[in-house]
């Protein structure tokens, strides 16, 4: 949370340890046009710090410049002062609590929204629902052999969250995996058609990604897809 990006980390060490003497004789004007814009770069990493933490923290700027001159100036040591390491050990406390409490509000929402959304779904026309609780409505059976877990498909998708952002999407090209690799959703609704079956999934979190959430996916989220079976390969593998 407090490292300064890997450019200005590695980038400026580095420059000083192979042209230090080269810097040393470069003409006042450069030397003034570096020092600012090192001053930005570091104020750039730190308004990063202080934009994430709005709302948790409100830092006060005139304190926040003079810790950064106090450290030019060789009056203080981040290593050796106890107080200051144990106030940043305070705010990344707070922070995580801000964080922990953000998640269980966003998972709870995103619960009773799913709920909600599930009700809905399955009582629309052609919807059916598994015993896992998985509900689906298939568009397009499909023709050939039953589609098996360790079997390869090949798909066109797009799944959207309740409210109706799309989270992802095969983009028009088709994209290929093993069945049995995705969430268990995918793995027991694409079984339910064939080669070029079209089949809508409604997904509750248990057999998506449950409480964790993944990436624009809240956690305890619903997820809802329109998918098409392009192709089906058997795995010939024994």
């Amino acid at each position: 949370m407090f490292k300064i990006q890997k450019f200005s980390a590695m980038s400026l060490m580095l420059s000083a340890l192979i042209s230090g003497n080269v810097l040393a004789n470069t003409e006042a004007k450069f030397n003034d046009d570096a020092s600012y814009a090192v001053g930005v770069l570091l104020g750039s990493n730190a308004k990063q710090i202080v934009d994430s933490q709005k709302g948790i923290i409100e830092y006060d700027n005139t304190r926040l410049l003079a810790g950064v001159q106090d450290v030019l100036n060789g009056k203080v040591d981040l290593d050796s002062n106890k107080h200051i390491t144990q106030t940043l050990q305070r705010v990344q406390e707070k922070v995580q609590q801000a964080q922990t409490e953000f998640l269980a509000e966003m998972a709870k929402k995103a619960k009773e929204e799913g709920d909600k959304y599930r009700q809905a779904f399955e009582k629309e026309s052609g919807v059916k629902k598994t015993q896992s609780g998985l509900l689906y409505r298939i568009e397009q059976a499909g023709t050939g052999e039953v589609i098996r877990p360790t079997d390869m498909v090949t798909v066109h998708y797009t799944g959207k969250l309740p409210n109706g952002e799309v989270f992802d999407s095969s983009r028009g090209k088709p994209v290929s995996f093993k069945l049995n690799q995705v969430v268990p959703g995918w793995t027991e609704g694409l079984q339910l058609v064939k080669k070029g079956g079209k089949i809508e999934l409604v997904i509750p979190p248990e057999l998506a990604y449950g409480e964790q959430g993944a990436g624009r996916i809240p956690p305890n989220a619903t997820l809802h897809f329109n998918v098409e079976v392009v192709d089906v390969k058997a795995d010939t593998q024994k």
